[in-house]
């Protein structure tokens, strides 16, 4: 009885299920793509940032009110798609508002965070403070400066992408090998 040949990795990318992998160049791509936008959002941290937010913020609520239209609901999914237009039109207000309710979430966060760590954290109180009082600080950071916090998220999150898309290019263009040791053959 003659063995079946050994499974090997397809060119460009890993096995998926059903036998197909993404080709290297497709994958290459999207890691260029992404660190592309990382480094956007390093070097033009406010005007990326606000720019990306507030067209995901827009096209999220105009995705939900033609979602809305099609189930029926007429009168509120107008609304929606016309705050998504708004929203996307007043790039500046959008985004300032954004972190506004961020920086007061960071806060609710904060002190919620405290109130619980100063009563369970008695053992260990670091445990407790610190990570309420720097959701505090950013939450007020957020609300008096929000141009300053939206471009440190910004550049953080900048820093984070490049760093994924150089590891998917660096992914795809690693040769594969498989150890044959190590394969399963099912006959």
């Amino acid at each position: 009885m003659s063995q079946p040949p050994i499974p090997r990795p397809m060119q460009g990318g890993s096995n998926t299920p059903g036998g197909r992998a993404f080709p290297q160049a497709t994958v290459v791509a999207i890691g260029v793509i992404v660190a592309l936008i990382g480094l956007g959002l390093v070097v033009w941290p406010f005007f990326a940032a606000s720019w990306i937010l507030v067209v995901l913020f827009g096209a999220a609520l105009i995705a939900n009110g033609v979602m809305l239209l099609a189930r029926g609901g007429s009168i509120g999914g107008i609304l929606l798609i016309v705050a998504g237009v708004i929203a996307m039109a007043f790039t500046g207000i959008t985004a300032r508002a954004l972190v506004s309710f961020a920086g007061f979430g960071l806060i609710a966060f904060g002190a919620l965070w405290l109130a619980i760590g100063m009563k369970f954290g008695r053992s260990r109180p670091s445990i407790g403070i610190v990570p309420g009082a720097v959701l505090l600080a950013g939450g007020i950071l957020a609300l008096v400066w929000p141009g300053i916090a939206l471009s440190i998220a910004a550049v953080v999150a900048g820093l984070v992408l490049t760093a994924v898309g150089v590891g998917i290019i660096w992914s795809a263009a690693k040769p594969r090998r498989v150890d044959p040791g190590s394969a399963t053959i099912i006959v």
